[in-house]
C-alpha cells in the first residue's frame, strides 16, 4: 500500500513539473505563447494604458535612495491629482484600475538602466527633449496627457476591434475622446465610429438625413467593394502575414529574450514568468528577412487552395508587394534606437504554460538634462470569450454614399 501511495506522489509532483515551462529558456517560452495564439488562445481582450513624464537626466539613469525618495514623492504627488481629477470626472474606467498601478522607481530604475546599451550621441530626439526643457508648462501639460486603448481580437470568427482614446487631466481641463474601430475580416469591411465632434463637423457638409444617421451610425468601408481591390486574396493575407508576424521571434538570437526576477506587476497578474525583450536594430534585417521568408511560404501553402476570385497573379502582385514592403524597411529600418536614440524594453508575464496574462514597455529618450519616460502596460483577459463593445451588425454609412452626397453639393455650389 506504501508503495502505491509512493508512486501516486512521484507522479504527482511528475505531472505538476510537466505541467510548467520552468525546463525551457526565455527563447522557447516566448515560441510557445506566440504559438498559443494560433492554436488554444485564438480569441481575447487587451486594455492598455500609457503615460509619459519628464525627469532629471540623472535620476533617469540612477536608482539610489534619494532618487527613489523624490520620485516616490512625486507619484504620491501624482495620485492626489489623480484622485481629485477622478471626483469631477466620471469617465475613469474602473476595470483599468490594474494599468493604473504606480511604478516602484527600483521597477522604473531597473528599466532605465537596460537602457544604457548602444545609446547614440545626439539624434532628433534629444533635441526635442532639449527644447521641452526651456518651456516648463508644454512638459507639465504633456504628463497630463495619457494614451489608453482596448481592443478585442477573435481569430476564429476574424473579428478585430481596436479602440484608442486620448485622456488629457491638466489643470481647469479635462478631455476624453475615443475612435471605435472594428475590422470585420470575414467580410472585409472597416468600421469607424467616429466622436460627436467630427460627426458635427462632417454634417455641416451633408444635409439633415445624413446628419442624424452620424449620430448613431458607424462608417463603413468594404473593401471588397472597390474596383481597384478586385481579384486580392484577402483572407489569405491576413492569415499568411499573422502566421509570419507570430513566428519570426524564432529566428531572433537565443539571448534576445531572457527572464527577468518577478517584480510586483507581474505578481499582481499571478504570472509565473517574466521575459524581457529589448529591440536592438541590429534585430531589424533578421524580422524582416524573416517575416518575407515565412509570408512567402504561408502563403505558398494557401495558395494551394486559392481563393474564389483571386489568380495567380494575384497571389504574385501579394507577394511583390510584401517583398517591397520588407525592402524598403530593411534598407531604411524605422527601429526605436534610430528614431530615439534609444532601444525599446518590452517584458511579457506569462502563466505556467506560456498563456500572456500581460506586458510592459518602457521607452527613455534622453535630452542634454532631461529625459522623456514613456511607459505602456497591456493587460490580456476572457481568453475564449473577448468582448466587442462595437457592434455596427452591417449598418453604416459608406465611404460611397459620403463621396455621392459631396459631389452633388460641389455640383450645386458651381
Amino acid at each position: 500500500m506504501k508503495k502505491i501511495i509512493g508512486l501516486a506522489i512521484a507522479a504527482a509532483f511528475g505531472l505538476s513539473a510537466c505541467s510548467n515551462l520552468d525546463h525551457k529558456t526565455a527563447h522557447e517560452v516566448m515560441s510557445i505563447s506566440n504559438d498559443r495564439i494560433l492554436k488554444e488562445d485564438r480569441s481575447f481582450n487587451i486594455t492598455g494604458s500609457s503615460r509619459i513624464y519628464i525627469s532629471p537626466l540623472a535620476e533617469a539613469v540612477l536608482a539610489d535612495e534619494k532618487v527613489e525618495k523624490k520620485a516616490e514623492a512625486k507619484a504620491k504627488d501624482a495620485k492626489a491629482k489623480e484622485g481629485e481629477a477622478a471626483s469631477s470626472m466620471k469617465v475613469a474606467q474602473e476595470d483599468d484600475a490594474a494599468l493604473k498601478q504606480e511604478f516602484s522607481e527600483r521597477e522604473e530604475a531597473e528599466f532605465r538602466n537596460a537602457m544604457l546599451d548602444a545609446l547614440p550621441d545626439g539624434n532628433i530626439a534629444q533635441v526635442a527633449v532639449d527644447y521641452l526643457d526651456k518651456y516648463p508648462a508644454i512638459s507639465s501639460y504633456m504628463e497630463g496627457v495619457h494614451l489608453n486603448y482596448e481592443s478585442a481580437v477573435d481569430l476564429s470568427t476574424r473579428q478585430f476591434e481596436m479602440i484608442p482614446e486620448l485622456v488629457i487631466n491638466n489643470h481647469n481641463e479635462k478631455l476624453s475622446i475615443k475612435l471605435p474601430m472594428k475590422l470585420d475580416a470575414e467580410k472585409w469591411e472597416i468600421y469607424v465610429d467616429l466622436p460627436a465632434s467630427v460627426s458635427a463637423i462632417v454634417n455641416v457638409y451633408t444635409d439633415e438625413k445624413i446628419g442624424k444617421r452620424l449620430i448613431k451610425e458607424p462608417l463603413k468601408v468594404s473593401l471588397k467593394d472597390s474596383t481597384d481591390l478586385k481579384g486580392v486574396p484577402f483572407d489569405h493575407i491576413a492569415e499568411a502575414a499573422m502566421r509570419a508576424w507570430l513566428s519570426i521571434n524564432k529566428s531572433l538570437p537565443a539571448d534576445a529574450y531572457v527572464f527577468k526576477e518577478m517584480d510586483e506587476f507581474g505578481k499582481s497578474h499571478k504570472a509565473r514568468y517574466r521575459v524581457r525583450y529589448v529591440m536592438k536594430p541590429e534585430y531589424d534585417p533578421i524580422v524582416m528577412k524573416a517575416m518575407a521568408k515565412a509570408f512567402d511560404e504561408e502563403l505558398s501553402k494557401l495558395q494551394k487552395t486559392p481563393q474564389p476570385g483571386s489568380t495567380e497573379e494575384d497571389y504574385k502582385n501579394a507577394r511583390e508587394f510584401f517583398s517591397m514592403s520588407v525592402n524598403i524597411s530593411d534598407n531604411q529600418p524605422l527601429s526605436f534606437q534610430r528614431i530615439f536614440g534609444n532601444n525599446l524594453v518590452v517584458d511579457y508575464y506569462l502563466d505556467r504554460k506560456g498563456r500572456m496574462l500581460a506586458s510592459r514597455m518602457y521607452m527613455q529618450i534622453n535630452g542634454t538634462h532631461k529625459a522623456i519616460n514613456i511607459i505602456g502596460d497591456s493587460v490580456y483577459s476572457n481568453y475564449g470569450k473577448p468582448v466587442f463593445k462595437l457592434n455596427p451588425q452591417g449598418k453604416g454609412i459608406t465611404w460611397k454614399e459620403l463621396k455621392e452626397f459631396f459631389s452633388s453639393n460641389k455640383k450645386e455650389d458651381d
